[in-house]
């Protein structure tokens, strides 16, 4: 059901509010609601995506004046920190005057049909962060609302070798490789990337383009924006590996016990 706490026309006025709102989604055979919380006084953003398809359900919060954002996974129960992507994700700001703007044309839900993938590439390598103090009040207060361990993500380099896991979904992490058992026929390993089964994700609809018409500030260019993002790994492997067996001998991960 879609809900708007506090009136479209008052947007500019509440930056010290959260403000929510929903969109309707539609992706292949599944239909959900994606509930969004902004706070334009902090420059926060909130999403929740509940689970569909592939999906795993996730908890999001972007704190743009930290520069950082934490994402938690029930499912998995841990969370995972990393550095805010400018290029792919939008501020309080854009989501909440990009959802006004929806609003006012009556166009309040995504299809996944018409929407602009963007696959955000990202590992964990089982590195527990242990002092949180530098992640503010409101990241904190997040993140230790779900009592989950919460690990560090890096990005996966354009020009690295990326994995399929089969079938590993829900492993918990070690915190360190476990040697291969078998040597790898005398051969090298190799630092690998593994995605996991199962993936999150987010819509969101973004306006970027600005004209005045008639005196009115309006939007030209908008655009349904699909945030996906595979869970992957640091792994080591025999050279000749092209699948990861999360039960051989052939590849150690960090995240699997």
């Amino acid at each position: 059901m879609l809900r708007l706490q506090i009136c479209v026309i008052l947007v500019s006025f509440v930056t010290a509010f959260d403000l929510k709102f929903d969109y309707q989604i539609r992706e292949g055979n599944a239909r959900f609601v994606e509930n969004i919380e902004t706070n334009l006084g902090k420059n926060i953003v909130k999403i929740h995506t509940p689970a569909h398809n592939d999906v795993l359900e996730s908890y999001l919060m972007q704190d743009f004046q930290k520069g950082k954002q934490i994402r938690c996974l029930p499912s998995l129960r841990q969370c995972r920190l990393r550095d805010i992507d400018r290029k792919t994700s939008s501020d309080a700001g854009k989501v909440t005057e990009s959802y006004v703007h929806s609003w006012n044309k009556g166009t309040n839900s995504i299809s996944s049909t018409n929407a602009t993938v963007i696959k955000e590439m990202y590992y964990v390598d089982g590195e527990e962060v242990v002092n949180t103090v530098e992640l503010g009040e409101d990241l904190r207060t997040f993140y230790e609302s779900f009592e989950y361990p919460l690990y560090i993500e890096k990005n996966i380099p354009s020009d690295a070798k990326v994995l399929n896991i089969a079938s590993s979904s829900g492993r918990r992490f070690k915190r360190q490789f476990q040697s291969l058992n078998n040597g790898c026929d005398g051969q090298d390993p190799k630092r690998v990337f593994g995605v996991d089964s199962g993936r999150s994700c987010n819509y969101l609809k973004i306006c970027e383009e600005v004209a005045v018409v008639n005196g009115n500030r309006v939007f030209t260019d908008c655009d349904n924006v699909h945030i996906t993002s595979p869970l992957a790994y640091v792994c080591v492997c025999c050279p000749w590996v092209t699948v990861i067996n999360p039960k051989g001998s052939e590849c150690t991960c960090t995240k699997m016990s």
